[in-house]
């Protein structure tokens, strides 16, 4: 696995400087669909529809953790939506970053730096490292809701207040080490461009880039992705299962009135919310998660290989549904939590005044 590549899987980055290449009948060789067609739809999701997203989630994230702070850290669950939206957050930064240098008025304009390669370190893995945490954490709150369901009277003796929050910075400490690679092999210095005949400062690796880059990248941006999306899939099978489940039994024993045992009607609003954005999560994560499985099949899936201009595509359709589904739970979070709505319409209240 060549070094371009591997910075393709681990930020979807440096290999962007690909798309103002001058070589223009090798592009359009490789496979499927057109450089054209590529460029078109790059600009469209990511320059066009991913800053309007961005700007969305950015504003909707701040909302969500001043009302979480609000609502204070007694609730597990509160713990762990606010750690959700902090990582939403930050992913929506990076990614917002990273959508204005691939704009090519802004790589074309007079700046000092080639933007293609600039978002690498600045952009690319900081998005990866806190898209990566909010996987996690999503994992973690579909698993505590998950031992709600199926173990009512023990799941607040199991998930407590200090047990929430030990690991939620236990996630965000134990990512860190997927990005470090990152940057231990590549750095910013100044050289020389021939297409436009001017010296910025870009993007260099060190000589032992591709062993370092070869030998991590398939534990830190292919397995610890997937592993999230696999437990959160999971996670949610069990909750949809158990809720059927629960849903019967209560049809028969109707007449009874706080059975032990049975979920209160609180709880179980938040165990459907956590199940929508559980939902939410799997279908917008989905489209990366096809492509890493895809490339394990065709080697020639990458940035660099036969179907480049496909993986783009993919690539750019999956930077896109992930940028909604890091922009969207504050929508999910006033729908199905009257609580978080009141809170918020009295924060415009008070704004307004």
């Amino acid at each position: 696995m060549n070094l371009t590549t591997s910075m393709f899987l681990s930020s979807t980055n440096i290999s962007l400087v690909r798309l103002t290449a001058t070589d223009t009948s090798h592009e359009q060789s490789r496979g499927l669909v057109s450089a054209e067609v590529r460029h078109s739809f790059i600009v469209t999701c990511l320059v066009v529809i991913g800053q309007i997203v961005c700007l969305f989630g950015i504003g909707a994230n701040i909302a969500s953790i001043i009302i979480f702070k609000k609502h204070g850290f007694d609730d597990t669950v509160n713990i762990s939506l606010f750690a959700l939206a902090i990582s939403d957050l930050g992913a929506l930064v990076a990614q917002q970053w990273f959508n204005i240098c691939v704009n090519p008025w802004f790589e074309n304009s007079d700046i000092p730096f080639s933007s293609m390669e600039i978002q690498n370190l600045t952009a690319g893995y900081p998005r990866r490292y806190f898209t990566k945490t909010a996987g996690w954490i999503t994992a973690f709150v579909t698993f505590e809701r998950c031992l709600c369901i199926a173990k009512p009277l023990k799941v607040k003796s199991l998930i407590t207040r200090r047990v929430a929050i030990a690991v939620t910075i236990g996630i965000y400490i134990i990512i860190i080490p997927s990005i470090l690679p990152g940057y231990l092999t590549s750095y910013f210095d100044w050289k020389f461009y021939p297409t436009k005949n001017r010296t910025l400062l870009g993007l260099m690796f060190t000589a032992d880039g591709k062993e370092v880059m070869g030998s991590s990248l398939f534990v830190t941006d292919a397995l610890v992705p997937l592993l999230s999306f696999g437990c959160v899939v999971v996670c949610t099978l069990i909750i949809a299962v158990k809720l059927k489940e629960k849903d019967k039994w209560r049809e028969k024993v109707s007449s009874e009135a706080n059975t032990p045992g049975q979920m209160s009607r609180k709880n179980r609003k938040v165990v459907v919310m956590i199940c929508v954005i559980s939902g939410i999560f799997i279908f917008c994560t989905s489209p990366i998660s096809a492509l890493l499985v895809a490339r394990s099949v065709e080697p020639e899936l990458t940035v660099i290989g036969r179907y480049a201009n496909l993986t783009w595509l993919l690539a750019s359709l999956g930077m896109l549904t992930e940028t909604v589904n890091s922009s969207i739970n504050a929508v999910v979070y006033y729908n199905m939590s009257t609580k978080y709505r009141d809170t918020f319409r009295d924060l415009l209240r008070c704004r307004s005044k």
